[in-house]
């Protein structure tokens, strides 16, 4: 069977491997973000769509019809227990899969939990045949698709510690992209609050820097929440990352 990849340019293979950085995209139970509204919720491995139904329903990859579960075998794609891995894709020219990782990798103030990895058809592999080879492999904190805001690590803030008797929470946040050293003051943006009995749930974004911006470390960015009440002995919990995680300071 012909089979053609998307990803190929100019006959040229490349292999994508999932780094930290600056780049623009751990365990506690909990629903995802928008179950209570019936939403489809949709979790990012770093560029690569991770439904939230994958991860507790989706098929292992054991469960592979026999053409895709061929690509396990594909150049140099690494010995792996399928029923560890689920699927994300599986067509004629792609197998993506995703699993927890069996220790959570703490990285650059993140802990990641999660590993993708993506196999491609190609029509022409570096030996000059056609074949299935590894296209994308790394690890990475799931986090909530926020569209055009960016990610950050967010935390509460040690030199003000959340105060029962306060309506209000000082966070810290650490945003992914890169800013050229600067802090995020007014680009921070509170995505969802919902307060609970017993928890309140937070989603907290970064609108992008405007221009181009350089890759240097940048201070965290003081951030307030203001809360309809007190928050008495709630916890505070960030319901953009999967699993999600209660806040502490750094």
């Amino acid at each position: 069977m012909m089979r053609r990849s998307g990803l190929m340019q100019g006959g040229a293979v490349a292999l994508v491997m999932l780094a930290g950085g600056c780049a623009q995209a751990d365990a506690a139970g909990g629903s995802p973000v928008g179950d209570e509204a019936g939403e489809s919720v949709e979790y990012l491995c770093q560029g690569t769509p991770v439904p939230a139904s994958v991860l507790t329903d989706g098929a292992t990859a054991d469960q592979l019809g026999e053409e895709a579960a061929a690509a396990l075998d594909g150049a140099s794609v690494p010995d792996i227990d399928p029923q560890q891995w689920r699927v994300l894709t599986e067509t004629d020219t792609k197998v993506y899969l995703v699993r927890e990782l069996p220790e959570p990798r703490d990285s650059d103030g993140e802990q990641r939990t999660h590993e993708v990895m993506g196999i491609e058809w190609l029509d022409e592999t570096e030996d000059g045949g056609e074949g299935w080879q590894l296209w994308r492999h790394g690890d990475c904190a799931l986090r909530y698709d926020l569209g055009d805001l960016g990610s950050a690590v967010v935390a509460l803030d040690p030199d003000n510690p959340p105060d029962p008797g306060s309506s209000q929470v000082h966070l810290l946040v650490s945003e992914f992209a890169c800013a050229s050293g600067e802090p995020a003051d007014g680009r921070v943006t509170l995505e969802r609050l919902v307060e609970r009995e017993d928890r309140v749930e937070l989603v907290v974004g970064v609108e992008a820097p405007p221009g181009v911006q350089t890759c240097q470390s940048h201070p965290p960015t003081p951030f307030v929440v203001e809360l309809d009440e007190p928050l008495g002995a709630r916890t505070l919990v960030d319901v953009a990352v999967y699993p999600e995680r209660e806040l502490a300071a750094p």
